[in-house]
Formats: structure tokens, sequence, C-alpha cells
């Protein structure tokens, strides 16, 4: 039973800081819960997260959480760090894995999903990710005035024909 209740007490304690931890970190507009992965990086505050910034952010991060100063985070630290994600980032928390089963969690792995994430939002591939770059394709931008818009309904509002792969038969 004491197992319980310190289960749902760390449950509740968790439920309670996570509307603050959110609040403490405005989004942008559009820009997914997700991107504060990297938004943490953005040093200069231009909205613009450089391979620079990012890097930076991640070694003195990979300091701090390693508080022998071996280069190594060790299973005690790796707990310690996925911790202080969790209370810092909620749901969106990427927690640490030691990939290679070595007993150690090295800068490359404690960077990894960072890296990753970066390469992705990268779109243009020029070692920076803007806040439209974040948005991604699940908010994408308003489209120049003036384009056609693809709604089924013709200007005058009646309803197309959807045009169909003639190969198929299926929709486009």
């Amino acid at each position: 039973m004491r197992r319980f209740e310190l289960f749902a007490a760390a449950g509740l304690s968790f439920v309670v800081s996570l509307p603050m931890a959110m609040a403490a970190q405005r989004l942008p507009a559009g820009v997914p819960a997700s991107a504060l992965l990297l938004l943490r990086y953005d040093v200069n505050h231009d909205g613009v997260i450089t391979r620079e910034e990012m890097d930076g952010g991640l070694k003195v991060d990979f300091t701090a959480a390693d508080e022998n100063k071996d280069n190594c985070l060790d299973p005690p630290e790796v707990r310690a760090e996925n911790q202080r994600r969790l209370e810092r980032d909620g749901t969106e928390a990427s927690p640490l894995n030691d990939w290679n089963l070595d007993g150690c969690v090295d800068m490359r792995e404690f960077g990894n999903t960072v890296h990753s994430y970066f390469e992705l939002a990268d779109k243009t591939k020029d070692g920076r990710v803007s806040q439209a770059e974040l948005r991604g394709p699940s908010m994408p931008l308003a489209p120049p005035s003036g384009a056609p818009r693809r709604t089924g309904m013709a200007q005058d509002g009646s309803t197309t024909q959807t045009p169909t792969n003639p190969t198929t038969g299926l929709p486009y």
C-alpha cells in the first residue's frame, strides 16, 4: 500500500507542476509544444536556433548533469537528469537512454534527440531553424494571396468533381 501512496503522490505533484512549467515557457503562435526542445537553446532570443547555439547549450546541460565530471553519465546521473527533464518539460520530456548499453551516456547520446529534431526541422539545411520551420507541415504558413484554394467547390459555390488517377481510379 505504501508504494501506491508514493506513486500517487508523485503523479499528483507532476500534474500540479505541469501547467506551471508550460506557462513559464510561452510558445509562439502555431509552434507545437515539442518545439520547446529546440527553443530553449535560442540564446539570443531572436526566434532562430543556430547549430552553434544548440551545441553550446547541449554542452552546458551535459556538464551540469555530469556531477562527477568524468564525461560520462552513469545510471544515477541519468536518473537525476531524466527527473529534471520531466519536471521541466512535463509530457514533452525526452528521456535519456544509454543506446549502446555501455553503462555510460556520453555527449553524443545526450544530444541525440535534440540533434535529430534539429535536422528534421532545418528544412533549408542552412544550420538554422526558424519559427516558420518549427511550425512544420501541421501548421503551414498562409498561402500567398491570390493562390488557388483546393476546397472541392467552384467559385460559384457548386461542387466540383474530385480528379482521379486514371491508373488506379482513386482520388489524387
